[in-house]
């Protein structure tokens, strides 16, 4: 199939409606966006702004190497690519999907870094809970560590999300806005139960982590409160972010003797090697579980 210039744009266009009709991220819709506009110039220049067939999608991505651009972009530049065929695919629009036969660059798989459990410990004990904001600065510490909530999620968290009574928290906004379960240990139930009690119900924002004015904190604000509780723990040399932190809930969750099936549910990952990814960090901690748990080593010897 062939359309000229504008008609590939206005593919793109219609294709952007549709991830808006399906209530996509906004982020997610700006990265399609981005990788159709440049993918447009290139085939304004090579084909006349024919549809993409997989000749010129592989054409396309050695434009993208011999720009030196990071493996990573040009990873997240063909995956929006790929969703965009798919849906030229399923509209009837394409006899073939163009992007059949495309390669993307593989990643290497870095594995992700996280604090110990002896940093953990020293981060925890740098909150200070003697003031309204050390509550609360308290209880959300605790909430990354315990939970592995990404931080939009956390400060999408409202008053409603929270049940005490059955320790659990609700994740209403997900990574894809998928709604999930997690729950609170005995340290986090306690905490959060002080700060519910600090924090009072006479406010008129929903919001369960507030601002002094009664607003919900944003994601620089909650950045800047981590990274000073970090300084006061001693932890300068270690860059403390709120995704590191959810590595380390992975982490040690893991050591502590969970499955990798339930912390994929708890992270809200839909794909299972994402997950997996944490018992290779946790390899020491998986062979001294093996040591006392092994099937074999436990039989009454005959």
């Amino acid at each position: 199939m062939v359309v000229s210039e504008s008609g590939f744009t206005e593919l793109a266009d219609t294709f952007l409606i549709f991830c808006r009709s399906r209530g996509l991220a906004k982020r997610t819709i700006e990265t399609y966006g981005c990788a159709l506009q440049s993918l447009g110039g290139f085939l304004r220049d090579q084909t006349k702004g024919e549809v993409p067939t997989k000749h010129h999608l592989r054409a396309y991505t050695d434009h993208l190497l011999d720009r030196r651009l990071s493996r990573s972009t040009i990873s997240i530049q063909l995956r929006a690519i790929r969703v965009f065929c798919n849906w030229l695919e399923r509209e009837g629009l394409v006899e073939v999907n163009p992007f059949i036969g495309v390669d993307i660059p593989r990643l290497p798989r870095s594995l992700p870094r996280s604090l110990d459990s002896r940093q953990i410990a020293k981060l925890v004990a740098a909150c200070r809970r003697n003031t309204w904001a050390g509550i609360r600065n308290h209880t959300m510490v605790l909430t990354f560590i315990d939970t592995g909530v990404r931080l939009s999620e956390l400060i999408d968290l409202d008053l409603a999300d929270i049940s005490p009574g059955d320790w659990g928290i609700r994740v209403r906004h997900g990574k894809g806005d998928k709604e999930r379960h997690v729950f609170m240990g005995r340290k986090l139930h306690r905490a959060m139960r002080e700060w519910l009690s600090a924090r009072g119900v006479s406010v008129a924002e929903d919001a369960l982590f507030i601002s002094r004015n009664g607003t919900r904190l944003d994601k620089r604000n909650v950045q800047r409160i981590l990274q000073r509780i970090a300084d006061r723990a001693g932890l300068q040399d270690v860059p403390v972010s709120p995704h590191r932190l959810r590595h380390s809930f992975a982490v040690q969750y893991i050591r502590n003797g969970g499955d990798p099936f339930s912390l994929q549910r708890i992270l809200g990952h839909s794909n299972a090697s994402t997950t997996s990814i944490y018992v290779n960090v946790a390899g020491k901690g998986l062979r001294e579980a093996h040591a006392k748990a092994s099937p074999v080593d436990r039989l009454e010897d005959r």
